[in-house]
């Protein structure tokens, strides 16, 4: 098949091959969470905090990441704090609540790290560079669906405002980061950058 149609029915297979990756990732999430009795949204909350806790120290931070609304992130909170994994402790300001995990919290953490290590031995099986290419895709679609409201925000190079593309001849390394002042080689796009300023 060739043509539009073709390229069309392309497309359609993608979709499905993500989709069937979904699932994938949500089954091996959902083991591991259980593994500690935890729901995934808790497993979702324990690592992010674990990794750039002060860009998700707060409920509101962690729901609009995860997409959920407040109040369920909260109810995921308060259990995870009944849990002894975290505890909440009051900011200067007396308003809003800043989220550390405890002790456990963090023993947590380091155990469920491991919980996609399933699709992370996938990829390492391919070469260097369809890892850096698929990488480069992935984060383009991305930023596609973001820009069209269909995901959250995401501290990705493709969404920040430092990132320009397409700067330079060469193609292991064509982007450029501005508070870097380097050429972006694909390998090494970050999905979650704690430099990241969303672009206008």
């Amino acid at each position: 098949m060739t043509g539009s149609h073709g390229e069309a029915d392309l497309d359609r297979r993608l979709a499905d091959a993500v989709e069937r990756l979904g699932h994938g990732l949500r089954s091996l999430s959902q083991r591991s969470a259980r593994s500690h009795g935890l729901s995934p949204l808790q497993q979702q909350a324990v690592l992010a905090l674990s990794r750039q806790p002060e860009a998700r120290c707060e409920v509101n931070a962690l729901a609009a990441e995860f997409d959920v609304t407040t109040p369920t992130m909260s109810d995921a909170v308060g259990a995870l704090e009944r849990k002894n994994l975290l505890t909440r402790s009051p900011r200067p300001d007396g308003r809003r609540r800043r989220l550390v995990l405890t002790e456990r919290g963090e023993e947590v953490a380091r155990e469920l790290a491991a919980w996609d290590e399933q699709l992370v031995s996938s990829f390492a099986k391919l070469p260097a560079g369809d890892r850096a290419t698929t990488l480069h895709t992935l984060l383009q679609v991305i930023s596609d669906l973001q820009r069209h409201g269909a995901v959250n925000a995401a501290r990705m190079c493709t969404t920040c405002r430092f990132f320009r593309p397409d700067q330079h001849a060469d193609p292991s390394a064509p982007h450029h980061c501005d508070l870097l002042r380097t050429p972006l080689p694909l390998a090494d796009l970050r999905t979650d950058c704690p430099e990241h300023q969303p672009a206008a």
